[in-house]
C-alpha cells in the first residue's frame, strides 16, 4: 500500500512540474492612456501651439513652463473675461482647470468633434487664447 502512495505522488508531482511549463498563463495587458497633445503655458502669456487639431478620442494636456505665474485653461464663458473669446460645440460640457502652477499640468479628453476656444483668464487680456479643432 505504501508503494502505491508513493508512487500515485509521483504521478501527481510529475504532473504538476509538468503543467507548470507547459500551460501558458494570459494575462491581458493593461489598457494604455494614449499619448496626450502637449501645449506649454509659456512665460510670454501664450499658448504653445495656438491652434492644434486632433481627433475625437485624444487628450491635450496643458503644461505650465512659466516659472513665474499661474495660468489656467478655460472653455466656460462664466469663468472667462469676455465670454467671446470662448466656445465649444453645442454637445460638450465646457472645462475649467483652475489655477495651474508651474510644472503642473491639466489634461483633457476631447470626446465631441468641433471647435475649442479657450482662454487662460488671468491673462486673457493680454491674448492668451487657443483653440482645439477635433475632428472624427
Amino acid at each position: 500500500m505504501l508503494s502505491t502512495l508513493r508512487s500515485a505522488i509521483c504521478i501527481c508531482a510529475t504532473l504538476i512540474v509538468f503543467s507548470a511549463f507547459c500551460v501558458e498563463a494570459t494575462v491581458p495587458a493593461a489598457p494604455q492612456e494614449s499619448e496626450a497633445i502637449v501645449v506649454k503655458m509659456t512665460a510670454e502669456r501664450k499658448f504653445m501651439p495656438e491652434k492644434i487639431t486632433i481627433k475625437v478620442g485624444q487628450t491635450v494636456e496643458w503644461v505650465n513652463d512659466d516659472s513665474t505665474m499661474p495660468h489656467e485653461v478655460t472653455t466656460d464663458p462664466n469663468v472667462a473675461s469676455d465670454p467671446s473669446n470662448v466656445s465649444i460645440p453645442a454637445e460638450a460640457a465646457a472645462f475649467d482647470s483652475h489655477l495651474i502652477t508651474n510644472g503642473k499640468s491639466f489634461r483633457h479628453q476631447f470626446t465631441v468633434a468641433g471647435l475649442y476656444r479657450y482662454a487662460c483668464p488671468p491673462h486673457e487680456n493680454d491674448g492668451m487664447l487657443g483653440e482645439v479643432t477635433v475632428t472624427k
